[in-house]
């Protein structure tokens, strides 16, 4: 007899309650450990990409005691990757001799799967060294507004004098001896505004080292791509200078970059946390991450202008741990606030929600909250945290295309790397907060002009947090700083 697809899921789901049950007392704790999602990926489709989170999570203690940025950035990779390679490996030894193909992370300590069956999990789920079972699921890159180009255009766009990062450039502090990082659909490494600042260019003949310098998580690709255009864009805000052309804050700025997202946008948690573990400690293009990571090569900012929406899916806590060991190993996370806008209480979605993630939300060329902008307050968390931590010109932003081309648009997906530009000068102007990110971030909010949002509150507020960003202040603020 030829039972129907549905019968079949259904049975399987039946036999994972039942080989649980026949174990009395570990039956209904091991099947809590299934959270929904994952249930009803199997029940749709009988597999599913899952996420096994361990139970032994390494605990980080206070690292702004450290002296330097390496310090504390070795510090947390050798405690977290000390912690992962013990206590995953019982379970990896089973999945080998199961023949299962998985990854392992060390930044949250887990096991991705893909495709995984029902009887898979519910194994999987009865083990005392496993705390949980997420779903892995495919989420949607923040929505970008492409505007018209308005002519004739500058030399040096409306936003950047806006912030007076051109009286920052005349002090001749222009991001010398800082790198940044990108995290998105990948880069145009070959466009004009872009291939001077990559760390892997040695300026000859269009040939780089690209080890320790970009890492693909999404299709492996041995040098950095961009199928989605997105990532050229917001790295060109950071970092985009050509002969007659300016985008970037902090032109002068090296960078690297981690694809996160496929061509249409597309991330997975598990894509979002390979590319925070390359960049507290890179790797090599076929090294272990959790051998091979060299935190000396880490970056001071990185830029995350992506959202993980849990209505996609992505739980909300997730990423949270994730977040706070890169800010723990000293380097600013920078995170767009979403534009989910204009109701307050719509910054909603991962990374944007979490203390440890530095929040912009978007604002446009009259100093007014954008439309579209995601206001605070973040309630999830049983709280009302403030959100963003402050704003920045997200409103008819130019920036760099593949291929060599410009396009102005919308979002705080480009609002963001204002700011990641914004620390990016300060650290240039002094260097002796690098790893400092808790001063950097004290900085800008301070130095940030005070603005007054539509979701309540002074200063601070839920539409532009402290302020929209000032990078001559902020400067200024960190040459003062000790």
């Amino acid at each position: 007899m030829r039972w129907p697809r549905w019968t079949l899921v259904i049975l399987a789901l039946v036999g994972v309650t039942f080989a649980l049950a026949v174990h009395g007392e570990r039956a209904a704790p091991a099947l809590s450990k299934i959270r929904p999602s994952v249930q009803a990926a199997l029940a749709q489709s009988a597999h599913a990409d899952i996420l096994v989170i361990l139970n032994d999570q390494a605990h980080l203690g206070d690292a702004q005691h450290f002296a330097t940025q390496l310090e504390r950035g070795r510090y947390v990779y050798e405690t977290l990757t000390k912690t992962a390679r013990r206590s995953q490996q019982a379970l990896r030894s089973e999945l080998d001799a199961k023949g299962v193909s998985y990854r392992a992370h060390y930044l949250v300590n887990m096991i991705a799967i893909p495709n995984a069956d029902a009887d898979l999990v519910r194994t999987l789920s009865a083990r005392d060294d496993v705390a949980r079972i997420e779903l892995n699921p495919k989420v949607k890159k923040l929505s970008m507004y492409v505007e018209p180009e308005q002519e004739p255009q500058p030399s040096i766009p409306w936003n950047l004098t806006l912030i007076n990062a051109d009286k920052v450039w005349e002090l001749g502090i222009t991001g010398k001896g800082v790198v940044v990082a990108g995290a998105d659909t990948g880069v145009d490494w070959l466009h004009p505004a872009l291939i001077n600042q990559y760390r892997g260019y040695a300026g000859e003949d269009e040939i780089a080292d690209h080890n320790y310098n970009w890492f693909d998580a999404v299709g492996n690709s041995p040098e950095p791509i961009d199928p989605g255009a997105h990532g050229t864009l917001t790295l060109g805000v950071v970092v985009g200078t050509e002969e007659y052309i300016r985008t970037g804050v902090a032109f002068e700025s090296r960078w690297i970059a981690c694809r996160n997202m496929d061509y249409d946008g597309y991330g997975t948690p598990e894509r979002y946390i390979g590319c925070m573990e390359f960049f507290l400690a890179p790797f090599p293009l076929e090294g272990d991450p959790m051998t091979d990571g060299d935190p000396s090569r880490a970056p001071q900012v990185i830029n995350n202008s992506w959202g993980c929406p849990p209505h996609e899916g992505c739980e909300p806590a997730t990423l949270k741990e994730a977040v706070e060991r890169v800010r723990a190993g000293g380097i600013l996370f920078v995170a767009a606030a979403g534009n989910e806008g204009p109701s307050c209480s719509s910054v909603i979605d991962p990374p944007a929600i979490y203390e440890a993630a530095f929040t912009v939300g978007a604002t446009t060329r009259d100093d007014k909250i954008a439309h579209f902008s995601s206001r605070g307050p973040v309630t999830i968390w049983g709280t009302e945290q403030i959100e963003p931590d402050v704003s920045a010109p997200g409103v008819s932003i130019r920036g760099p295309m593949p291929g060599g081309s410009y396009l102005s648009v919308g979002g705080t997906s480009l609002a963001a790397p204002h700011v990641t530009g914004i620390a990016a000068l300060m650290l240039s102007a002094a260097p002796h907060l690098k790893g400092r990110v808790e001063v950097l971030e004290e900085l800008i909010r301070q130095t940030a002009i005070p603005k007054v949002g539509d979701c309540g509150g002074d200063r601070p507020n839920n539409s532009f947090g402290w302020g929209r960003v000032d990078a001559l202040a902020a400067v200024q603020a960190a040459l003062e700083a000790k």
